[in-house]
């Protein structure tokens, strides 16, 4: 709860980025995506020692995935998978980036009003991380 809190604030304040290029943070149509590991390590950055924020990071990501909140996919054979894939479309159509994220469904319990999605990312074809 104290990342989302966090994460609330910092979206509230404009501290955190959203929806623009190097964002830790975007709006997609499935959600709210948490760019991944980033979003996590700047957390543990501003909260904790900054040598801890590695190990910090990834422990908050699990938390929040255990959390339930996310969409989870099918991945490759039976399994799931926790962390979806984007493609980031440039000029002509043309993939000029990928992102990793936890997706957060129903964005609007944690942020109001909900910024619209962000146009040029594509969810990529669901397959293992």
């Amino acid at each position: 709860m104290e990342f989302i809190r966090w994460l609330q604030q910092g979206l509230a304040s404009r501290e955190i980025k959203y929806n623009e290029t190097g964002a830790p943070v975007h709006f997609v149509e499935e959600g709210m995506a948490l760019v991944s590991p980033i979003i996590f390590k700047l957390f543990a950055c501003q909260t904790g020692p900054e040598d801890q924020a590695d190990a910090t990071g990834l422990q908050v990501q699990r938390e929040v995935i255990k959390a339930g909140w996310h969409r989870m996919a099918p991945a490759s054979g039976s399994g799931k998978v926790n962390i979806l894939r984007y493609q980031v479309i440039g000029r002509g159509n043309a993939v000029v980036a990928r992102l990793a994220a936890v997706v957060l469904v129903d964005p609007d319990r944690f942020v109001l009003p909900v910024p619209p999605a962000n146009p040029v990312l594509k969810l990529e074809n669901v397959h293992a991380v």
